[in-house]
C-alpha cells in the first residue's frame, strides 16, 4: 500500500510561538522540500513542529536500515546499482528526511531543557524554612502569657510583636509552598508538552501489559496483520513510535482536525489510515508497517510485501569498526 505525501500533524502537540495558520502559510514557500528530506524553518531558523511538513513514507524505520541496504546493493549488486540508481537515491532521500524529523524532535527537547533549567533556577531562589525562628520565640512568648498579670503597654506590644513574628513565619511558609506548587505544575506542563500524545512508560513490562492502541477501536481496522500488529502496538505503548493524524487544513477551508483528548481521530478522518512515526525518524502508513525478525526492525511493506534483504546488517559499521563480508577485523 503506497500513499502519496500528505500534510500531517502530531496528535495533541501544539508548540508555543506556532500557529496552524502560520505553518500553512509557510508551507506555500516550501512546497516539495520535505519530500526531498529538507527541514522547514520559521523566520528565526527554528525547525517547525513535527507533523506540519509534508511527509514521505520511508522504507525503513531508521537511517541505519537505509544505509545498510545501500551498502549491501553496492557490494552485492553493483551492476544493478549502476543501471538503476533511483532506488538507492530514494534510500538517501529517506535518510535525509528522517534526519529532518529527528531534528524537529531535537529542537523540542532543547526547548524542554531551557524551560526545565529556568524552573530549576527559580527553585534555587525560594530559600529554606524559617520554622526554627518561630520555635525559638515560642517559649518566651508562652512565659509572658503565664505571668498572671494583665498585659499592657510595652509588655503587651512585645507579646503581640512575637505573635505576629510567628504569623510572618507561617505566611512565609505558605508563600514558599505555593511557589513550589506553581513551579511543580510548570514542570508538569513542560513534561506534558514535550511528551505530546506519545505513550511513555517507565519500563517495558508496563508496555507489554498494554493491549489497546490509542484510539481503538477507531484505529483497529488499520492495524497490520499479526505478528506485526502486536509489535507495533508495543512500540506505540512504549513511546518508541506514535501516531500522526492528517491535517486537512491545507487542502480545504475546514481547518485542521485534531484527535480528541483520548487520542481518537475526528469523524472525518476515520476513513483515512494514520501514519506511524518512529523515534528514529521513519514514517510509514500504519497498515504498511511490518516487522522483520531477520533485520530486527520495522520496514514498510511494498507491493509484494517482501521484507528487506537481511544481509544489509552485515555491512553496518559499529563505532567505526566495519563489519561486512570479507572484513578481516
Amino acid at each position: 500500500m503506497t500513499l502519496p505525501p500528505i500534510a500531517l500533524t502530531a496528535q495533541g502537540i501544539h508548540r508555543k510561538g506556532y500557529s496552524m495558520e502560520t505553518a500553512r502559510a509557510a508551507s506555500a514557500g516550501n512546497a516539495g522540500n520535505a519530500a526531498n528530506g529538507a527541514v522547514r524553518t520559521d523566520d528565526t531558523g527554528a525547525v517547525e513542529p513535527p507533523g506540519l511538513a509534508d511527509v514521505r513514507s520511508t522504507r525503513f524505520r531508521d537511517v541505519c536500515g537505509s544505509i545498510d541496504e545501500l551498502k549491501r546493493v553496492l557490494h552485492e549488486e553493483p551492476e544493478t546499482a549502476a543501471a538503476t540508481p533511483q532506488p538507492l537515491e530514494s534510500l538517501i532521500d529517506d535518510a535525509v528526511f528522517m534526519l529532518g524529523r529527528m531534528e524537529q524532535r531535537l529542537q523540542e527537547y532543547e526547548r524542554f531543557r531551557q524551560e526545565v533549567s529556568g524552573i530549576a533556577d527559580a527553585l534555587e531562589q525560594i530559600g529554606g524554612s524559617l520554622r526554627q525562628e518561630a520555635v525559638a520565640m515560642a517559649p518566651s512568648l508562652k512565659a509572658q502569657l503565664r505571668s498572671g498579670q494583665p498585659l499592657a503597654g510595652t509588655e503587651r506590644d512585645t507579646v503581640v510583636a512575637r505573635a505576629e513574628a510567628i504569623r510572618d513565619v507561617a505566611q512565609d511558609t505558605e508563600n514558599k509552598l505555593n511557589h513550589y506548587k506553581e513551579l511543580a505544575l510548570a514542570l508538569a506542563r513542560t513534561y506534558r508538552d514535550v511528551k505530546g500524545n506519545r505513550r511513555w512508560v517507565l519500563d517495558e513490562e508496563e508496555a507489554a501489559a498494554a493491549e489497546a492502541l490509542p484510539g481503538e477501536p477507531e484505529w483497529a481496522r488499520w492495524l497490520p496483520p499479526s505478528p506485526h500488529r502486536e509489535r507495533i502496538i508495543r512500540w506505540i505503548q512504549s513511546g518508541r513510535a506514535h501516531l500522526l493524524v492528517r491535517d486537512r487544513g491545507a487542502a480545504d477551508s475546514g481547518g485542521p482536525r485534531d484527535s480528541d483528548a483520548a487520542g481518537n481521530p475526528s469523524a472525518e478522518d476515520r476513513d483515512q489510515p494514520p501514519y506511524v512515526q518512529f523515534q528514529d525518524g521513519g514514517v510509514m502508513p500504519l497498515p504498511d508497517v511490518r516487522w522483520s525478525e531477520e533485520i530486527r526492525s520495522f520496514y514498510a511493506a511494498g507491493a509484494a510485501d517482501a521484507p528487506p534483504n537481511p544481509r544489509g546488517r552485515l555491512y553496518r559499521d559499529y563505532a567505526g569498526r566495519r563489519v561486512h563480508p570479507g572484513s578481516r577485523q
